[in-house]
């Protein structure tokens, strides 16, 4: 069980921005570790789009601080959004993953904004698949993986013409400079 109390505080960068784990999208739908309610009201409010500041200011509310957020990414439920846990799990596991440039972000993100303004504008309920797929990518490498298949899914809703520069734009960006 993943408990806060226990936890000794690690000082985490106010301008991380943190994400569910699969474990922690399984623990909201499933409630399997039972976590005290407010950790697992904590883990609802990160939402991959919010600072470490942002999370605390809403956090303080419910009365949990960084020991919250420390614990929850101990035990696997909340990651970095782009770089490698600030606290290992194991000692077995690898402490640093490979830094991503400002410019790779930035192209991640607008790149991942284009794909799921295209979805929504275009798919829209038929779409869900490929915008739950959408949310589970991490990095340049795997919103380029996933374009195939958002091209694929637009030229059949719209026609190869029409779909072909929205899909030539994302790639266009995803290739960088």
């Amino acid at each position: 069980m993943v408990d806060a109390s226990y936890v000794e505080a690690v000082p985490m960068d106010p301008s991380e921005i943190y994400a569910k784990t699969e474990l922690g999208l399984r623990e909201l739908k499933e409630r399997t570790l039972n976590l005290p309610l407010t950790l697992r009201s904590l883990l609802i409010l990160i939402d991959g789009n919010c600072t470490v500041a942002q999370v605390l200011a809403k956090a303080r509310a419910i009365k949990l601080d960084e020991r919250a957020l420390t614990a929850l990414e101990r035990g696997g439920l909340i990651a970095k959004r782009f770089s490698a846990p600030s606290v290992s799990t194991s000692p077995d596991l690898p402490r640093a993953a490979p830094q991503r440039s400002q410019d790779e972000v930035e192209r991640y993100l607008q790149a991942q904004q284009m794909m799921s303004d295209a979805i929504n504008a275009h798919l829209g309920f038929r779409g869900y698949g490929l915008m739950m797929r959408l949310q589970k990518t991490a990095n340049v490498r795997d919103l380029h993986d996933l374009l195939p298949d958002l091209g694929k899914a637009l030229a059949k809703r719209l026609g190869i013409e029409p779909a072909t520069p929205v899909v030539t734009s994302i790639e266009r960006l995803l290739a960088g400079p």
